[in-house]
């Protein structure tokens, strides 16, 4: 009774503490981003972020990394040459400044992302763009190169490898990005602060920008939706290990009784065993065996039904179902271990139980 409630309780104290912190997770997403946007259909002559925007940003207090973008796809044609083979991909193009990745993907870091706050004819890579044009990930990419609009851009590093932040993306320098497009007034620039210091960069960063006229910009705190997803996935992924190892606990109890109770029951025959000459050995291994076994069936068994459970319960929820190969094959195993280390105090007990008590003990 004690394990059963004791499970529960613990059960439903994981998932209202994983709920918590996935609801932290949330709000420490929407309060540590913030965006800043040109106004629409305001004054239109000149710049709207002045070029050293970046840094007046990045000097404010709290704030992590700061860096612009701008979307320039349009109709360009990208493609690249893999062994002397032409590669073409439906790509979004933008321009960016170093600024912009590290607020991307502070937890990344590009040792070579100052290129993008030159006019050099370069790029940087998103993760699904770079695989889209045959370009390999890999520490140095020189002698790669992406073609865009007849002009060779050579290949300088690749975006958030880690992350879905930017994987789609052919980034150019910003500087050259703003030519094409004749303007930044579709540029946008991100600011990633310190957790809980959204709300207060927002309402200062125009001014630092454009201290002449912060009329001119519109700021915004955003949500990431990678962080976002990257940290419920996270959280739900420890909620499941906890209360997984929890019931592997409560199981290993459960099989030391069972095989202690069934040394008491074979008190007799381990007695006979030993009187005709088994040694403790063999006796404990004999358990040892009888619970590795009785481990994996229960493992292949509950595998079996877990899947089927699994299946089942998205098929109502109208759920896609998502099984782990790797787990539905490591299942047997993970049983057979756990028989076998439940059953080495029943074992222990049983080598030491005495030929001659045990025979007269019925």
């Amino acid at each position: 009774m004690a394990l059963s409630v004791g499970s529960l309780v613990s059960a439903i104290g994981f998932s209202t503490t994983a709920a918590r912190q996935v609801d932290a997770d949330l709000a420490a997403t929407a309060i540590d981003l913030v965006t800043i946007e040109p106004v629409a259909g305001g004054d239109v002559t000149g710049l709207a972020f002045p070029e050293d925007a970046d840094a007046r940003v990045a000097a404010l207090e709290s704030v992590v990394a700061a860096g612009r973008r701008i979307d320039v796809t349009g109709q360009f044609d990208i493609s690249a040459r893999v062994r002397g083979a032409r590669v073409e991909a439906d790509l979004a193009l933008v321009g960016m400044t170093s600024g912009y990745l590290g607020a991307s993907c502070p937890d990344e870091e590009e040792t070579a992302s100052w290129v993008l706050d030159t006019d050099e004819s370069v790029v940087y890579l998103g993760r699904d763009a770079a695989r889209a044009l045959g370009v390999p990930l890999s520490a140095n990419p020189a002698g790669y190169s992406v073609v865009i609009n007849g002009a060779r851009y050579s290949v300088a590093g690749f975006a958030c490898t880690g992350s879905d932040a930017l994987a789609n993306l052919v980034a150019l320098p910003y500087a050259l990005a703003v030519d094409v497009a004749g303007g930044d007034a579709d540029a946008q620039m991100l600011v990633r602060t310190s957790v809980g210091a959204g709300a207060h960069v927002a309402q200062v960063v125009r001014v630092a920008i454009r201290p002449d006229a912060p009329g001119r910009l519109h700021s915004s705190q955003v949500i990431d939706p990678a962080s976002v997803r990257m940290g419920v996935s996270t959280q739900l992924g420890r909620l499941a290990g906890w209360i997984g190892g929890l019931l592997l606990a409560l199981t290993v109890l459960l099989i030391a009784n069972a095989m202690t109770v069934s040394v008491l029951a074979r008190t007799t025959e381990i007695g006979v065993r030993r009187a005709i000459g088994a040694g403790r050995g063999f006796v404990a291994g004999l358990f040892l065996a009888e619970g590795a076994v009785i481990g994996m069936l229960g493992g292949a068994t509950g595998t079996a039904v877990a899947t089927f459970a699994i299946v089942g319960v998205s098929l109502v929820n109208q759920w896609t179902p998502v099984l782990a190969v790797e787990w539905m094959i490591a299942g047997p195993a993970l049983g057979a271990v756990v028989g076998l280390l439940s059953t080495i105090y029943p074992a222990f007990r049983a080598m030491g139980i005495q030929p001659a008590l045990a025979v007269r003990s019925d």
